[in-house]
C-alpha cells in the first residue's frame, strides 16, 4: 500500500511538471517580444500597390506600434504575434499609433493616421 502511495505521488509530480513546463510563458506588460521583433524585420516590404501593404502590430499591445509590410509576410507575423502575445497582459491608455499602409517606390510604409480618425464624427 505505502509503495502504491508513492506510485501515485510520482505520477502526479511529473503530470504537474509536465503541465508546468508546456503552459505559455510570461509575457511582461506592454511587451515587444524579440521574436516578434526578428519577424516584423525580416518580413518582406515589397509591394506594386497600396493593397499589396497591410499593418502589423510591431508588439503585444497597441501601444507599441505598427509597422507595413506586404500582405503575404503579415501571415507569417501574425502566427508569430499569436504565439508571442497569447497571454500578454497590456494596458488600457489610449495610444495613436495606428498607421494607414501604402506603397511607395515599391516599398510599403505607413503614415500615421490623423488624430481626428480615432472619434466618431
Amino acid at each position: 500500500m505505502k509503495n502504491m502511495k508513492k506510485t501515485y505521488l510520482m505520477i502526479f509530480a511529473a503530470a504537474l511538471l509536465a503541465a508546468c513546463s508546456s503552459a505559455p510563458q510570461k509575457v511582461g506588460i506592454n511587451a515587444m517580444p524579440v521574436k516578434l521583433n526578428k519577424a516584423i524585420t525580416a518580413a518582406d516590404k515589397t509591394c506594386q500597390t497600396d493593397a499589396d501593404c497591410v499593418a502589423v502590430k510591431k508588439g503585444c499591445c497597441e501601444c507599441a506600434g505598427y509597422e507595413a509590410v506586404n500582405v503575404k509576410a503579415a501571415e507569417k507575423v501574425q502566427k508569430v504575434w499569436n504565439k508571442e502575445c497569447q497571454m500578454a497582459p497590456c494596458t488600457r491608455e489610449m495610444c495613436y499609433v495606428q498607421i494607414t499602409p501604402k506603397c511607395e517606390n515599391n516599398v510599403c510604409t505607413g503614415e500615421l493616421k490623423p488624430m481626428d480618425s480615432y472619434f466618431g464624427k
